[in-house]
């Protein structure tokens, strides 16, 4: 049955699927995809229920008044993208501090939201006066009818207790070990709160960063960990400790491989937190494997976030590379895919056929009638007086302007190609220079912005050919590198 017609973003949240994993040993492991809630998140819940709680207590209607509530909100992203996607219809103005860690395609979906951001350092205790939790505080005192929306703070977790019963349904109350990523500890504590009651002998894991305490109070923070969502430098109030049965610190780079890897092989769009509490509960299952009963264990893992907010980190070959987050199995594809399975071969041993070339002056009739005899997409344009490459032409372009009645079959490609002239100064088209010598790994690097490359020598002058991705993967089944 399909879902209903809503009047708010809010009637989406909750009720998201629960996908099999491969099994690990004796252990059935269950992915409860918190991500697909509207925001990519399992904070939409908590964000919901604190919102409406809060409106229900100060029987306030912001729609109905002209002046904005300020909604001033310490978090490491999550919580304020799903406070503020439920309160833009609302009126209100949302203020987020974020910890420096937090990625750059998390602040741009905050700023699109109309979010005023502020950052604080990673490693900064909550009591410092340059807190996130320190500025919230001194700028609810000075702002009219503004209010803090702090996690860290809670008691009452109730919005997490719809989590657990989905759990209890889905598993047919059938679940022995539940994992879960901790920062407020919001999650993990509201969770446990009523599966325990339920189910007495389940066991709550708690997984955070290397580097966090949460599991320690006295432990040496780093606080510099790369995973978001996840580990803290002090204990919140939101975090019950009694309710946690075992905790797994896991390594940044175990996070974001385990993250790329579920991505790949099993098509699950999650993010560096939800591969931490993969790689926790995969880990625990291998330990229990010298456990010689027959009984077979069913794990559920929270899945609290999506890979779309983390294009530029977590989806980065080369930011994973950088900030050596890749382990040696995720290395040894990365680099197979981007160099080794091109074993050192260049452009000249594509050997392409010598190129079909036209000037400037060649009416839009011949070039179109040109492509559809040969059955290219792209013309190079060379100049008559010194055969320097100047242009390209598309056939889809062409045809387009056509329809469009922009130009006429008469009319020369010189007004209607794409130009890598310089216009006072500035290139039209920025143009890369690829050669005979450029090695197939750079040819494929190219090929993941343009749809052709252009072959030349290296000043330009000549034009020697047309590469396309085809001829890039017809090389390697030739090669058999595929």
């Amino acid at each position: 049955m399909l879902p209903p017609v809503t009047d708010s973003i809010a009637d989406s949240i909750g009720s998201t699927p629960m996908v099999r994993l491969t099994p690990q040993n004796k252990v059935s492991m269950l992915a409860k995809l918190e991500f697909t809630n509207p925001t990519g998140s399992g904070k939409d819940r908590l964000a919901k229920y604190i919102l409406d709680e809060h409106e229900r207590k100060t029987a306030f209607e912001s729609r109905d008044k002209q002046t904005k509530r300020t909604l001033i909100i310490p978090t490491s992203g999550n919580l304020g993208i799903s406070l503020a996607t439920l309160a833009a219809q609302r009126n209100y103005r949302i203020i987020a501090i974020l910890p420096e860690r937090t990625s750059n395609d998390r602040i741009a979906l905050l700023k699109a939201l109309g979010v005023e951001i502020l950052r604080s350092p990673n490693e900064v205790r909550p009591e410092a006066p340059e807190s996130a939790y320190s500025v919230a505080t001194k700028l609810a005192e000075q702002l009219k009818d503004a209010v803090v929306m702090d996690e860290t703070k809670l008691r009452d977790l109730t919005a997490y207790h719809q989590l657990a019963e989905e759990i209890l349904q889905q598993t047919k109350t059938a679940v022995d070990f539940v994992f879960v990523g901790v920062e407020s500890g919001a999650t993990l504590t509201g969770i446990a709160q009523y599966l325990k009651e339920k189910i007495p002998g389940v066991k709550v894991i708690g997984v955070e960063p290397t580097e966090s305490i949460l599991s320690s109070e006295h432990a040496h923070a780093r606080s510099d960990w790369k995973v978001e969502d996840m580990g803290n430098n002090f204990v919140p109030t939101s975090l019950d400790l009694g309710m946690v049965d075992a905790w797994i610190k896991v390594s940044d780079k175990e996070a974001y491989s385990v993250a790329r890897r579920l991505i790949k092989e099993q098509g699950i769009l999650c993010g560096p937190s939800s591969g931490a509490v993969v790689a926790a509960a995969a880990r625990h299952a291998h330990q229990m494997s010298s456990d010689h009963s027959t009984h077979t264990f069913q794990s559920v893992v929270i899945l609290n976030d999506a890979c779309r907010n983390y294009t530029s980190t977590l989806l980065s070959d080369d930011w994973l590379f950088e900030n050596d987050l890749a382990d040696d199995l995720i290395t040894h594809e990365l680099e197979y895919l981007s160099q080794n399975r091109y074993r050192a071969a260049s452009v000249e041993d594509l050997q392409l056929p010598a190129a079909v070339t036209i000037p400037p002056k060649t009416s839009v009739s011949h070039a179109m009638d040109l492509m559809l005899e040969r059955e290219y997409s792209q013309l190079p344009v060379i100049s008559s007086i010194n055969r320097k490459l100047v242009g390209y032409v598309s056939l889809a372009s062409l045809q387009d302007k056509l329809e469009r009645g922009h130009i006429q079959l008469s009319d020369t490609v010189e007004s209607c190609m794409f130009s890598f002239k310089k216009a006072a100064g500035v290139t039209l088209n920025k143009y890369e220079v690829i050669t005979p010598d450029t090695s197939l790994a750079d040819l494929a690097k190219f090929f993941e912005k343009n749809s052709f490359a252009v072959i030349t020598d290296q000043n330009r002058k000549w034009c020697l050919g047309v590469a396309t991705k085809y001829d890039l993967i017809s090389f390697l089944h030739r090669r058999q590198f595929l």
